[in-house]
């Protein structure tokens, strides 16, 4: 074996590199120390929370103290006074600006309450690194820092903007003197710059530069060309300002780039391929720019990339080969974009990844093994096109895995158990995909840290794992759409201490709520959902609420849907200020609706349809002032127009329809009422009366302002952490039923039919411009047909049957490009039928029932191309005609009868016939009697359908 030997000029150097500390940093000097004592004693800070400023003293070497460094000589050339809380005392301090020597200050994280920038910061003329950042200064930034013409590092950056500016000087004279700055940090300050001149300010006076930070700016204009003279730049961040432009080929040539960030930046136009192939590129973020499309090309074996955002990108294409090349990458996001084809295998090959996100794309196949990247903690590939099955190896070594969400695919076969093994994962989510099969039992050791399991819309089936009762750290459990079976007794949720939601809606579970002990719901609980099964007391496929789920005091959403359930409403439940979705549509409920909602009542959804629910609507039902949807159609409450519910301004949904409502609908204070209003539906009750046209006007929730575009989204309640419940409705067209499982925030509609409303249809209903669906048949409206409905551009569907509404149809209808249904069948409507665009499209049916409407689709022609030859005046005189005509020749046959014993000579004969011929030619031609008027048509309101 050889033994080493060191040549005695390495020890040297050696003990060199340990002395060089000890030898640069001196002992402080008298008037150093008593510099930075001073300094202390007019600071403001708060000593509980200082780490440094607190220890100085007398005693101690100076150059030894926190936040202090000094040089060989023992001046102070370096002051770290971070996070000190400091809040003044530095704006005039002689004692700070008397350290000539200082080479490095760093006063960041401080407290100075929007104070200006010190101007005698310029004293400081060794100054080589300043940071200010988040310190609380504001105002404009002086122009005495540009004197510091040394400074190479210059951090001015704020976490919120707003409060630094630079205006007077403005950039460029900021920095035209400080040729040797390389790092340059000025996020969130006010730049004010026109368009590109702050790239010329920039490349014209700092031709070393090597870090730009520029986020928040409010910078705009396309980026100059000037920038590529900046040939040592390693890292641009560029996020979040205005910059409408393209991405300039320049970006992919500079060759030390490390980090690119472009997020939030209204980028447009294709981004350059070779940005990707830059070889030293670690950080590339273009998130947040919907307008940027281009692909990801070949990638270089030498990459040295670690993170990819290209999340909310129009980024497209599929994903090269060459990705398996990336082998320091670390996080790759492609949130929302527009890639497709297969994910590559190579990927296998990225041992680094730490984060994936190909949500929301449109990859098909199969999913990758991943089993080679034992750092993996978050995985998500749902809302793709994803198809095959998971082998119980895919995931294999994956020990690192906390988050899975497959959610949103095609995805079938069973779920393989080894899933549930692996012992760092905390959230499990494989919601809509076609799994089937049963879910094995799997070993639970380990699993402490799995708090999330969704499995819902699949297709499995059998009996819920018992292994899901083990998992005591659970907090949500959702298999809700399935098709499990067997019976689940609730106690078994006692086990869950921590357990927020349990979703089982939608199976064909017998879940047992007879409990043989006091049962008491995990403290935390917020959603449970048990809709569509068999709730069960006693071993029957009915029972009662029971009581006990008032036990769960954080209880947010309860939905017992469509179960068959009886009995009455808990009183403990409407006493439930916590609660703020309370769903038992579709059971067989009874009695009266408890008239205890509290004082600080939080409901939201509140839907009781579909039972046998009868008596009033609570008064105190009035203080749930933040409820959005009310819905408590097809029971047997007999009351009047819920004027109480005036002050809920944000109700979106009222639904009373099929019960025994009676009076009118109007309140005593109108203006203002419900201006969130989007669906009201009050149909086949005994509501009276005339609609007061100012209740129309309040619903601004239907109406488009300014031209302006309703929100997007659902009506829904959410909860927790990425977890919400979405409401539902049932909405009637042309009689058949039709349930909006997701309420739209931009569907509206008003259903007033089968009551017994009369006069005038009021103007106002034009003003509701979003309207989609109005229905007001079988009614007594008496009206004409409201001009102003033309202008309910969205409308979708238009039912006006069954009441005496009059006169013509207005041509306006032909303006409704959206409408599909229109039922204007048994009125008193006459006239031509109006034609164009949508008009065309509707069968004779639709204009049934009204005898004087003639033209396409009916089978009847007009007499005349005039409005007027088909009016009830005009039918009525030619009615009027015909009486007289008879009349007029019952008369004239009379007088002959009367007269024949006279007329029986010749003379007599001839002399009458020429008589009444003379009368009969006076009379006829002024009835304008013509043969086409013997043809009739009758008239009539039948109801036969």
């Amino acid at each position: 074996m050889r033994t080493p030997h060191f040549h005695p000029c390495l020890l040297f150097l050696s003990l060199i590199q340990i002395l060089i500390p000890l030898l640069v940093s001196g002992q402080c000097n008298d008037h150093q120390r008593s510099t930075l004592l001073q300094l202390k004693s007019t600071l403001e800070y708060d000593s509980t929370y200082s780490t440094k400023l607190v220890k100085w003293n007398q005693s101690d070497d100076c150059c030894g103290w926190e936040g202090v460094g000094c040089d060989g000589a023992g001046r102070v050339i370096s002051l770290n006074l971070e996070n000190e809380t400091i809040a003044g005392g530095i704006e005039n301090s002689t004692a700070l600006f008397s350290l000539q020597s200082l080479e490095r200050l760093n006063l960041a994280f401080n407290l100075f309450n929007r104070a200006q920038i010190p101007k005698g910061l310029q004293n400081l003329s060794n100054l080589s690194n300043l940071n200010l950042s988040n310190a609380g200064f504001g105002g404009q930034v002086p122009i005495e820092l540009s004197e510091l013409r040394n400074l190479v590092t210059l951090d001015l950056s704020t976490l919120f903007g707003g409060a630094l500016i630079l205006e007077n000087p403005n950039l460029r004279r900021l920095v035209q003197n400080l040729p040797r700055l390389r790092e340059l940090y000025l996020d969130n300050v006010d730049i004010l710059a026109q368009k590109s001149d702050w790239c010329q300010a920039l490349s014209s006076s700092l031709p070393s530069l090597t870090t730009l930070s520029l986020r928040s700016c409010g910078l705009s204009g396309p980026l100059d060309a000037s920038l590529a003279g900046l040939h040592s730049l390693s890292v641009l961040r560029l996020d979040d300002n205005n910059l409408q432009t393209t991405v300039p080929e320049f970006i992919g040539k500079f060759p030390s780039l490390t980090t690119l960030t472009l997020g939030n930046y209204f980028l447009q136009g294709i981004f350059p391929d070779t940005v990707f192939q830059v070889p030293t590129l670690q950080i590339l973020d273009l998130s947040y720019n919907k307008n940027l499309s281009g692909t990801i090309p070949k990638l270089p074996m030498n990459s040295s990339l670690r993170t990819m955002v290209l999340s909310h990108t129009n980024m497209s294409g599929g994903l090269p080969d060459s990705i398996g090349n990336l082998r320091m990458l670390s996080r790759i996001d492609l949130f929302s974009c527009n890639f497709t084809g297969l994910i590559p295998t190579t990927i296998s090959n990225l041992t680094e990844l730490v984060y994936i996100d190909f949500s929301l794309n449109s990859f098909i196949g199969s999913i990758p093994a991943l089993r080679m990247s034992s750092k993996l903690t978050y995985l998500d590939l749902s809302h793709n096109s994803l198809t095959g099955s998971l082998s119980s190896n895919h995931f294999e070594g994956l020990s690192s895995l906390e988050y899975i969400n497959l959610g949103s695919n095609s995805l079938n076969g069973s779920i393989p158990p080894s899933l549930f093994g692996l012992p760092s994962l905390q959230r499990v989510l494989l919601s809509n995909n076609a799994f089937n099969g049963q879910i094995e039992e799997f070993p639970i050791l380990n699993l402490s840290n799995l708090d999330a399991v969704d499995l819902s819309w699949n297709r499995l089936k059998g009996s819920i794992p018992e292994s899901f009762f083990q998992l005591e750290g659970l907090r949500v459990l959702s298999l809700s759409s399935n098709l499990f079976n067997g019976t689940l007794k609730l106690e078994k949720v006692q086990r869950f201490p921590n357990l927020e939601s349990l979703e089982l809606g939608y199976n064909n579970l017998s879940v047992e709520t007879n409990l043989q002990k006091p049962f008491e719901f995990p403290m935390f609980l917020a959603v449970l959902d048990l809709h569509s099964n068999k709730l069960r007391a006693n071993n029957n496929l009915s029972g009662t609420i029971p009581e006990y789920l008032c036990n769960a005091t954080y209880l947010q959403v309860l939905d017992l849907s469509d179960n068959n359930l009886s009995g009455s409403i808990p009183n403990c439940l409407v006493k439930n200020s916590a609660l703020g979705v309370l769903n038992l549509r579709r059971n067989k409920i009874s009695g009266k609706i408890p008239d205890l909602f509290s004082s600080r009542c939080g409901l939201k959804t509140l839907d009781l349809s579909q039972n046998n629910l009868e008596g009033k609507l609570p008064l105190t039902m009035a203080n749930c002032t933040s409820l959005e949807v009310l819905n408590v159609g097809s029971n047997k409450i007999e009351d009047t127009f819920p004027c109480t519910l005036k002050n809920s301004s944000s109700l979106h949904v009222l639904v009373l329809r099929n019960n025994k409502f009676y009076g009118n609908i109007s309140c005593s204070e109108v203006k203002g009422s419900w201006p969130n209003l989007q669906i009201i539906d009050i149909a086949s009750n005994n509501f009276n009366g005339e609609i007061n046209p100012r209740y129309i006007t309040s619903w601004k929730g239907m109406m488009l302002e300014n031209g302006a575009q309703l929100r997007g989204g659902h009506i829904r309640f959410e909860f927790l952490r990425n977890f919400y419940y979405q409401d539902a409705v049932t909405v009637t067209i042309k009689g058949l039923e039709l349930e909006l499982v997701k309420i739209l925030t931009i569907f509206t509609s008003i259903d007033f039919s089968s009551n017994n409303f009369s006069g005038d249809i009021p103007q106002t209903v034009g003003d509701l411009s979003s309207l989609h669906l109005l229905n007001l048949s079988h009614n007594s409206f008496s009206s004409e047909i409201p001009r102003s409905i033309g202008n309910l551009q969205l409308l979708e569907s238009l039912d006006l049957s069954d009441n005496q509404l009059s006169g013509r149809i207005p041509q306006d209808l032909s303006s409704l490009n959206f409408l599909s249904v229109l039922n204007l069948s048994y009125n008193n409507l006459y006239g031509i039928i109006p034609t164009g665009r949508q008009l065309q499209t509707f069968v004779a049916e639709s204009y049934e029932g009204n005898s004087g409407l003639c033209g396409f689709p009916s089978n009847l022609s007009c007499v005349s191309e005039s409005p007027e030859a088909n009016s009830p005046a005009t039918l009525k005189e030619r009615e009027y005609d015909w009486r007289l005509i008879i009349t007029s020749l019952g008369y004239g046959v009379g007088l002959i009868l009367v007269f024949v014993p006279v007329a029986l000579c010749k003379k007599w004969r001839e002399y009458y016939s020429k008589q009444l011929d003379q009368f009969l030619s006076l009379i006829f031609p002024r009835l304008g009697f013509t043969k086409s008027s013997a043809g009739r048509r009758k008239r009539g309101r039948g109801r036969g359908r």
